[in-house]
């Protein structure tokens, strides 16, 4: 049966799919997983149980904005290199929760840690990072790098401060509990079931690591980094709202307009932009649920999105493809 490679990126539409080693001849089993499952990492040389036989399979949710997995997998050593973030095609930020075995960590130019059953560790793929993995199993949440940013008054904290304080924050063990229903129940849901449970997961955590933070922002909260932090708090959680731009961000967070505006131009960003940047990935979910009895353009003012003639130009732009191709092609 044909599957998606992951290997070469996220689907262009929503996708659950089970792939596993049992259905390739042993000897061949170590290079399939390495070519069409990891991705950006570079894995280390089999040992001769390696190339003799390779156990390993994968339960994969998937939109071309988000993604989720849970695997089972023999033994690993990957790598992500300088040289591999530079040419690296894809934006690689996940969360990682071991359920089984262990990951010896290792970032470059920080301490090694080895996360164990239950512990959660972050993968950003701007940080060359080795891991060394025994038999394993872990969920994979990937999340979305401009979310997390704006979860903090500043540059976005080091992999391993987020990893800290994850294991001692108390919503953690609610986030596992949540994750740890990915392979027992995803497979039982309708294709929109499946989206509401990966949009849920990604603010679920998003909203953890923003409580596990919460005492080191607060401290902050006046300075133009917290300004800005909160700037993109207000716009994440008031996306939907026809009146959302530049005075109402301002107004909310008690700056002037042009203070805002020199917010996000330090970061290299526009304010509209960023508005525009969630709404179009949420209106993409949108149309890969079961909502084709909704017009495409009440979906669109679902996120926001108003302005019609230049919905489709815009939706194009950022995905590749229409609305109405986006919708098509969902199964």
């Amino acid at each position: 049966m044909e599957h998606h490679a992951f290997s070469q990126g996220r689907p262009e539409r929503r996708l659950f799919q089970q792939v596993s080693t049992d259905n390739v001849a042993p000897a061949a089993r170590f290079d399939f997983w390495v070519s069409d499952v990891v991705r950006t990492f570079n894995v280390g040389s089999p040992d001769a149980q390696q190339r003799k036989d390779f156990r390993a399979k994968v339960t994969s949710l998937a939109t071309a904005t988000g993604e989720m997995h849970y695997t089972e997998s023999d033994g690993l050593n990957v790598h992500l290199t300088a040289h591999t973030i530079r040419n690296a095609p894809f934006d690689e930020l996940a969360l990682i929760l071991m359920l089984d075995g262990q990951a010896h960590c290792a970032y470059d130019g920080g301490e090694a840690a080895t996360i164990t059953k239950g512990g959660f560790f972050l993968l950003d793929g701007l940080h060359p990072t080795s891991l060394y993995l025994s038999r394993h199993a872990f969920i994979q949440l990937d999340l979305s790098r401009s979310l997390l940013k704006s979860v903090f008054p500043g540059a976005l904290p080091k992999p391993a401060q987020i990893n800290a304080a994850l294991a001692s924050s108390r919503l953690a063990g609610l986030l596992s509990d949540h994750l740890q229903q990915f392979p027992r129940i995803a497979e039982g849901l309708d294709p929109g079931e499946q989206l509401a449970l990966l949009d849920a997961s990604e603010s679920f955590a998003l909203s953890t690591i923003e409580a596990a933070f919460s005492k080191t922002l607060q401290g902050t909260e006046r300075s133009s980094a917290g300004l800005f932090a909160a700037a993109q708090r207000y716009i994440r959680r008031h996306l939907t709202a026809p009146d959302l731009g530049p005075d109402a961000v301002a107004a909310a967070i008690g700056c002037s307009r042009s203070t805002l505006y020199r917010l996000f131009d330090g970061h290299e960003l526009s304010v509209q932009g960023y508005i525009r940047e969630l709404r179009l990935q949420q209106f993409f979910r949108l149309l890969q649920q079961d909502t084709r009895h909704v017009p495409i353009y009440a979906l669109a003012q679902r996120c926001g999105l108003y302005d019609v003639p230049n919905i489709n130009r815009l939706f194009r732009k950022r995905f590749g493809l229409s609305p109405r191709e986006a919708r098509a092609g969902e199964k």
